[in-house]
């Protein structure tokens, strides 16, 4: 999963950011389950992906906000 940037979420819809955050949630809850299986291989794709929520929050939030 490449690592997407603010800018990339800049230009998304507010729907469009509502279907991204529920992916990644996802995402981070079933890799979360293989890290603790000691099936993940790419550790590293956890902390990536709490970042990436958290982008897609800040700009719901932005968007909602004005």
């Amino acid at each position: 999963m490449p690592k997407n940037k603010i800018k990339d979420f800049e230009n998304m819809k507010q729907e469009d950011l509502k279907k991204e955050l529920i992916a990644n949630r996802k995402s981070l809850f079933e890799s979360g389950f293989k890290h603790k299986m000691g099936q993940l291989k790419e550790s590293h794709l956890l902390k990536e992906t709490r970042k990436n929520i958290a982008r897609i929050k800040t700009e719901l939030s932005k968007k909602h906000g004005s």
